[in-house]
C-alpha cells in the first residue's frame, strides 16, 4: 500500500451520486491489507463500505449511519472491532440534512462553529477509539477546509484528544 493513492475509477460500490462519496477501492485496499475479523464502518453514507464488503465475502461487518437510524454523538459503536473507517462530514462542506431531505440535531455537517465542530467529531472518535480491540486500526478519511482565506485543519485538531 502506498501512502498516496489514486484510482482510475471510483467502482461500482455506494452510490455514486452521492456526495462526498470515497472510491470503494480504497476500503477494499484497507480491508485486504489489514485483514480483520470485525469491520466497523462509521459514517456509512450511501454504502460503500457494506458493498466493498459483501463483495470481498467479508460478513463480519457493521455499517452505522444516520441514514440507517444510527447517531454517532449519542449511540455506542459495537466493541470488539479490529478494523473501523470512518469517512466524517468535512465541517460545512456538504449539508447532508438536504440530502436526506430531513433535519437532524446531531447531523455532524450542521452549521456550527469550527470548534464545536471539533468537539464533537473528537466525541465520535473517542468512541471509535474505546471500541477497538488492542491493536486494532482506525483508518480516517477526511481533508482540511479552506474557507475565506483562512486554513483549518480537521485532522490535526482531532488527533488532540
Amino acid at each position: 500500500m502506498k501512502s498516496i493513492l489514486s484510482y482510475k475509477e471510483r467502482g461500482d460500490f455506494g452510490k455514486s451520486s452521492w456526495p462526498g462519496n470515497c472510491s470503494g477501492f480504497l476500503i477494499r485496499d484497507l480491508l485486504l491489507h489489514f485483514r480483520p475479523h470485525k469491520f466497523v464502518e462509521v459514517f456509512s453514507g450511501s454504502g460503500t463500505g457494506k458493498d466493498v464488503a459483501v463483495s470481498l465475502g467479508i460478513t463480519n461487518s457493521i455499517h452505522l449511519d444516520l441514514v440507517n437510524g444510527w447517531n454517532a454523538l449519542q449511540d455506542d459503536i459495537p466493541t470488539g472491532m479490529d478494523f473501523c473507517f470512518s469517512h466524517p462530514a468535512y465541517w460545512d462542506i456538504i449539508d447532508y440534512n438536504r440530502v436526506r431531505k430531513e433535519d437532524h440535531k446531531d447531523d455532524l455537517s450542521n452549521n456550527m462553529s469550527y470548534d464545536e465542530f471539533i468537539h464533537k467529531i473528537n466525541k465520535v472518535n473517542a468512541k471509535i477509539y474505546q471500541a477497538l480491540l488492542n491493536g486494532g486500526r482506525h483508518a480516517l478519511l477526511i481533508g482540511d477546509v479552506r474557507k475565506k482565506g483562512k486554513y483549518y485543519s480537521l485532522i490535526k485538531n482531532q488527533l488532540e484528544l
